[in-house]
């Protein structure tokens, strides 16, 4: 099907492998591996990591946030906003040797940094897109990185890293520069610290609904 071009998603070629789960006999309740290309088509549950990368003032608490501009040359959203770190769980790993993965691949944190990482829950929504609709489960952490700290490009897939303040961060998300779902991270991030609350913003509580959306499927 790839040959003949037959569905729109295949052009996206990856040559990596996402499980497809929901088989109780085996250990990993994998039932199967599927081109992380042609999920959208089957409408596949996926999964991935994403990195809110912060750096905290000692004195006054203030926080900023280091955001990757995707490279022009991604097969998906070129050029778009994206956290310091985020990826797809491929290939049988689970989401903490992703964290670590990613972090030395797209913005080379080392291990010993990568590793103070802090689980925050995860958010879950539907995407919707012309290559069809797909339910995805992203793990979220927050990572704070040392003041002194520059991550830097390694495997191509980022263009250039820019520190903001959350003010600048969301200046951006509302010009629609964030690739969307690592929009709906930073949100989630703005929601967790209260810098977005039920005081300030109308929908507050209808986007809490829109990016914790429970999915009927296999995990």
């Amino acid at each position: 099907m790839r040959e003949l071009q037959s569905w729109p998603s295949l052009a996206k070629w990856r040559d990596e492998l996402y499980p497809v789960y929901g088989d109780s006999s085996d250990p990993n309740n994998v039932a199967v591996f599927i081109e992380r290309a042609a999920s959208y088509n089957f409408g596949i549950r996926t999964f991935g990591v994403h990195i809110n990368g912060i750096v905290r003032d000692r004195a006054s608490g203030a926080v900023q946030m280091w955001v990757a501009k995707r490279s022009p040359s991604k097969q998906t959203w070129p050029g778009y906003l994206d956290q310091i770190v985020a990826g797809g769980i491929g290939n049988g790993l689970g989401a903490w040797a992703s964290v670590v993965k990613e972090c030395d691949e797209e913005g080379g944190i080392p291990q010993a940094i990568a590793e103070t990482a802090v689980s925050a829950g995860t958010i879950q929504y539907f995407t919707k897109s012309e290559l069809g609709l797909q339910p995805e489960t992203q793990y979220v952490y927050d990572l704070e990185l040392p003041p002194d700290f520059v991550p830097f490009p390694k495997d191509g897939e980022v263009d250039s890293f820019h520190l903001w303040t959350l003010d600048q961060v969301m200046d951006r998300i509302k010009q629609n520069l964030f690739k969307p779902n690592c929009a709906v991270c930073v949100i989630d991030f703005m929601i967790r610290h209260g810098y977005l609350t039920a005081e300030t913003e109308p929908d507050y509580l209808q986007i809490i609904d829109n990016i914790h959306r429970p999915l009927p499927f296999p995990c």
